[in-house]
């Protein structure tokens, strides 16, 4: 991998450490502490991911020679598998926290588990360690998978923080773990397909729902306590 390559692999935590510094403040000395359990809590994510590409292997379904294997290994193996590791530690150790009182804040902390996320990720996707690899450059490769995963953090954030202050918890706990994970194997398909045209359309389309979500949370308040 070239250099630059290597310095394209400090984006994420470097975003992180942006955000940071924006929001530190407008929030009291908690955000510090939050901020870095959601960082963690996202890398900790990489070992459901890790587990399934493991069964995947073992089973022969990263092979890619179909348009149903390409499908599975995009929407279950990656898609399902990543937002199932960062729903699960986000949803357990985050999201409860007090300093998370009112719906922005969870799409805040989510993002930032998906940037601990996608650090330990993309460190691993430079060493090899996955299977099956996109055709795009891996310097593109990161530069694109960052932004993506900001993406998906806020739809999981968006309606995990509704569970949490609203009704019907569940189905918006599903809402949130089925949504990004479609929109994570989405992408991964645009990525393991090589199609430039369907993956602007699909950064467009995501970018608008991203957008009417964060909205909807702004102006959304609380009518129970968590």
């Amino acid at each position: 991998m070239r250099p630059l390559a290597y310095i394209a692999l400090c984006f994420a935590p470097l975003v992180a450490l942006g955000i940071y510094w924006y929001c530190r403040q407008y929030y009291a000395k908690p955000f510090l502490r939050l901020f870095v359990v959601s960082f963690l809590m996202g890398a900790a994510g990489i070992m459901v991911l890790l587990f399934a590409e493991l069964v995947s292997t073992w089973l022969g379904l990263n092979n890619i020679r179909s348009l149903k294997r390409t499908l599975f290994y995009a929407f279950i193996t990656i898609g399902g598998a990543s937002e199932l590791g960062k729903f699960f530690f986000f949803r357990y150790f985050v999201l409860p926290d007090k300093t998370i009182d009112r719906p922005m804040l969870s799409i805040l902390y989510a993002v930032i588990t998906s940037l601990g996320f996608s650090t330990l990720y993309l460190l691993f996707y430079s060493l090899d360690l996955f299977g099956t690899r996109s055709v795009f450059p891996t310097t593109l490769y990161v530069m694109i998978f960052v932004p993506a995963n900001m993406m998906f953090g806020v739809i999981q954030g968006f309606f995990l923080g509704m569970a949490k202050f609203m009704k019907a918890r569940f189905s918006f706990h599903m809402a949130g773990l089925i949504g990004a994970a479609f929109f994570h194997g989405f992408f991964n398909l645009c990525l393991l397909t090589g199609d430039y045209k369907l993956l602007s359309l699909f950064s467009f389309g995501a970018m608008v729902i991203v957008f009417i979500l964060g909205l909807k949370a702004a102006y959304t308040k609380p009518v129970s306590s968590p």
